[in-house]
């Protein structure tokens, strides 16, 4: 099957957690941070890539503030689309367990890299292509919002509005009226995300 047609399911997501956290090299730490970002808060390889230290709670406890996202066109020009996510709490520690303080970024940089400089959008094709990974980085995107999409379906309480604002991708209007709270993204995040 071709990598990019692969969308992971919960066993091959574990599978993978489990060989990534098996192995103790630089790499493959990094690349589990990345997967975890990507398939359990729908971060693309932009945001990865580009998520600093401190958008970690920058607005709410838990969250992580994803200021370098998706150019949209507003009105006449084209700007960063911003949002915050709620990080479920096995995440969450183990992000503040990884992260180096003394970093800009999420991802560490090593001897030799700059670290005022984030990594192009293609070092997180690489860190899945070098550590084996067999579905692509935008695949973990899908995971992501399957998971939330099942489990809201699951439990009869389906919101198209909040999966595309968590996926930060644009509403309709009546979606966009008013806003999603706090509580609510991070309790819905926190029951699909086991």
């Amino acid at each position: 099957m071709d990598k990019r047609s692969l969308i992971p399911d919960h066993e091959q997501y574990q599978q993978i957690l489990t060989l990534l956290s098996e192995n103790d090299s630089k790499k493959h730490l990094k690349c589990l941070v990345a997967i975890r970002l990507g398939c359990e808060m729908g971060l693309s390889r932009l945001e990865i890539a580009n998520v600093r230290v401190s958008d970690i709670d920058r607005y709410h406890k838990r969250g992580l503030w994803i200021e370098i996202a998706k150019k949209v066109k507003r009105g006449s020009k084209f700007e960063m689309r911003k949002r915050e996510i709620p990080m479920n709490p096995n995440l969450y520690l183990f992000i503040k367990t990884y992260v180096d303080n003394s970093q800009n970024y999420i991802l560490k940089r090593e001897k030799g890299q700059d670290w005022n400089k984030p990594f192009i959008p293609r070092h997180i094709n690489n860190l899945y292509d070098d550590c084996e990974i067999p579905w692509s980085t935008h695949k973990s995107r899908h995971f992501f919002k399957n998971c939330v999409a099942d489990w809201m379906r699951e439990n009869k309480q389906v919101d198209l509005g909040l999966i595309k604002e968590l996926m930060g991708h644009k509403k309709t209007v009546t979606e966009d009226y008013g806003s999603y709270s706090w509580d609510y993204k991070r309790d819905v995040l926190d029951k699909v995300i086991w």
